[in-house]
């Protein structure tokens, strides 16, 4: 074989998955290195699913497709020290794999800078540990591409190669001599070049039986230096990877840094966990976040948080399908009634509201909140998934869904599986409180936990909301005639009254003199915020509108210029909408914890 495709290097990353799930448990016992928490053989296990379920029934056209496939599928899925550093490893090897099939020349030189990238991913590297093992066969393969062009032959010499240094690692640490066993990470990385091996060979190799010096470990006393691994993947990164690590530094050691695109996987062990949470989440848009109590790993009892949690909210809210889908969140849909409408073309329930005032229909669509049977049954769903249900309802003051969820759950067989929570919000600022349960799930933060942040939270949103037009807001009883009258001459004048949301009521929110509505939202926004951005934090913001997209971009735009995060652009929810009329612009915004 002098080419490799796609196709084999497909069939490599998937048996090295299988041949590492299969043998993790070996591995595992021999992690004495920086820590014995044996879980190595796990961690890599984990590394290497993310890569397969990224690439396994997907069809690619050439090398460069399924190397950014796996690149993101492993730098989502890296785990611990040896996971991070094998990411490290393939954010040099893979890049250079190009459209066209690669010969044996251009193999080793990608190998070659996979183990440069795996040694820049740690801050302090030593010798004697998975690097070792690395640097074996990209140093074989290049000392050999230049008269063999066979590939295979290629990875059975630097395979043999890799298999010596690994022997080697037991002699070059102290702490590997005193338990007689090598790296584990570096007995990882053999398996998976194994793997890789029988890939291109196209038939099960034999695997290796011969005595390692890891067949009788000998265990003694170890202390662990720090007690927490951290590991986070943040996005759109912020600080240079120098600073990032200085700053880590200070707070532990085993300090693993992997920048591929515009994500950024981070392993650490500290004793500060807040203090790198804190810096994770300055560091750029965190994606993901896992702490581990390593000492309760040594001891032999369940070291991460295994949480369960469901989310259940109300159309009210808007999320995007692709939200919903993503997180498994059950949507209970309100209620809106309008027999007329349904004989009124438009698209959507704005245009039909445009249109019922131009044919001089007198007619206005009504509302009512979710039913107590609807929500029973996104309950009952998420309780078939989940250990535990979050139910963020619209502000009870404002709308009866809070009471039907609470109906409901008295109506399960496991209420106290259920957690009922008013948000006091509604539309852009209740998916916020939503946005922000979903992060802290992912952090693996335990219910009540969850809950008593999200109280916290919820006096800190703000949402805005202007008119293009109040006689809905008028006719659904919200407004009086008079207050009407006063908004339509305001808004002649360029001056734009304001409707926010306190602690579930809506209130007078000021007035905005403004060239449009994008603007007076822009306005209040930046001013509001000001103090918080001064502090060095950001905002974010969720734009809804009633069928007015130009205005919503607009608003989009001048949100950058203050480096505000923009979660995303919705259309009202009906139920909203059929109260605030067609044009309406809604923008809520927080701070960025």
């Amino acid at each position: 074989m002098e080419y490799l495709t796609h196709k084999e290097l497909k069939k490599m990353m998937l048996l090295a998955w299988e041949r590492v799930e299969r043998n993790k448990e070996e591995i595992n016992k021999i992690n004495v290195f920086p820590v014995p928490d044996q879980d190595t053989g796990s961690n890599m296990a984990k590394t290497l699913l993310g890569i397969k379920e990224a690439i396994e029934v997907k069809e690619f056209q050439d090398l460069r497709e399924i190397s950014e496939a796996t690149l993101d599928g492993a730098l989502i899925a890296a785990q611990g020290n040896a996971g991070v550093i094998y990411t490290g490893f393939l954010a040099g090897f893979l890049p250079l794999l190009n459209k066209n099939p690669v010969n044996a020349k251009k193999l080793s030189v990608a190998f070659k800078k996979g183990a440069e990238k795996a040694r820049e991913s740690i801050q302090n590297p030593i010798e004697g540990t998975i690097l070792d093992v690395i640097d074996a066969a990209a140093q074989t393969l290049q000392k050999e591409a230049g008269q063999e062009r066979n590939i295979i032959q290629l990875f059975k010499k630097a395979t043999e190669k890799a298999n010596e240094a690994l022997l080697a690692t037991r002699e070059k640490m102290e702490i590997f001599r005193k338990a007689n066993v090598v790296d584990a990470g570096g007995l990882a990385f053999l398996m998976i070049l194994e793997a890789h091996l029988e890939a291109l060979e196209g038939e099960k190799r034999k695997e290796r039986v011969e005595e390692r010096p890891s067949e009788q470990v000998r265990r003694f006393i170890q202390t662990l230096s720090h007690r927490y691994e951290v590991v986070f993947l943040v996005k759109n990164q912020k600080l240079d990877k120098e600073l990032l690590e200085k700053k880590l530094a200070i707070l532990g050691n085993s300090i693993e840094v992997v920048k591929i695109g515009d994500k950024t996987k981070v392993h650490i062990h500290t004793d500060l966990v807040d203090e790198v949470e804190k810096i994770a989440r300055e560091s750029g848009k965190l994606e993901s976040l896992r702490i581990e109590d390593m000492a309760k790993e040594v001891g032999g009892e369940p070291s991460v948080r295994q949480v369960s949690i469901g989310i259940v909210t109300d159309d009210v809210a808007g999320l995007l399908p692709k939200i919903t889908e993503r997180y498994q969140i059950e949507i209970v849909p309100t209620v809106l009634n309008w027999p007329e409408g349904k004989k009124i073309p438009g698209e959507n329930i704005y245009q039909k509201m445009i249109e019922a005032k131009r044919r001089g229909i007198k007619s206005f669509p009504k509302t009512s909140q979710a039913t107590p049977k609807d929500y029973l049954v996104a309950f009952e769903k998420q309780l078939h998934k989940f250990e535990k249900v979050l139910c963020i309802t619209i502000t009870a003051k404002l709308s009866g869904c809070y009471n039907s969820a609470k109906q409901a759950e008295a109506e399960v067989q496991e209420p106290k599986r259920i957690f009922v929570f008013d948000s006091w919000h509604a539309s852009a600022s209740q998916a916020l409180l939503v946005l922000r349960a979903i992060e802290l799930i992912q952090e693996q933060r335990e219910i009540v936990e969850v809950i008593n942040k999200l109280k916290k939270l919820r006096s800190k949103i703000n949402l805005y909301l202007l008119f293009e037009e109040p006689r809905w807001i008028e006719a659904g009883g919200r407004v009086t005639k008079r207050q009407a009258e006063w908004i339509r001459r305001m808004k002649k004048i360029r001056l734009h009254p304001l409707i926010k949301i306190k602690n579930g009521v809506l209130i007078k929110g000021g007035v905005v003199w403004a060239r449009d509505m994008a603007d007076a939202l822009f306005k209040k926004i930046a001013k509001e915020s000001k103090k918080e951005r001064e502090r060095g934090k950001r905002i974010r913001v969720i734009i809804s509108h009633a069928n007015n997209l130009p205005e919503a971009k607009k608003l989009k735009d001048k949100l950058k210029s203050i480096k505000a995060e923009i979660s995303f652009i919705n259309l009202v929810s009906p139920v909203v909408g059929a109260h605030i009329g067609p044009g309406s612009l809604i923008a809520a915004w927080i701070p960025i914890e």
